[in-house]
């Protein structure tokens, strides 16, 4: 993954962050672990082809993975 790619992931975290209602806004520590579960989502997925503009036509998975890293310190779960 280059550069221009894990700079696309941190704009689209961010973006997506800014989304959420002040109460429930992502921390800084979450949008980190955000961006790199959607990093590695993004190098698996590509192992078959799949771009960041597939996921796109699926899902908002910037969200997605900000949403996991909440819900998963929520539940105070680290595994």
């Amino acid at each position: 993954m280059n550069q221009e790619q894990l700079d696309a992931i941190a704009q689209r975290i961010a973006s997506a962050a800014a989304q959420f209602a002040p109460a429930y806004r992502p921390s800084a520590a979450q949008i980190a672990d955000a961006a790199a579960v959607l990093h590695q989502m993004l190098e698996g997925a590509g192992t078959y082809g799949v771009t960041f503009a597939d996921l796109d036509n699926v899902a908002d998975f910037p969200r997605m993975a900000l949403q996991l890293v909440q819900s998963r310190d929520e539940r105070g779960e680290w595994a």
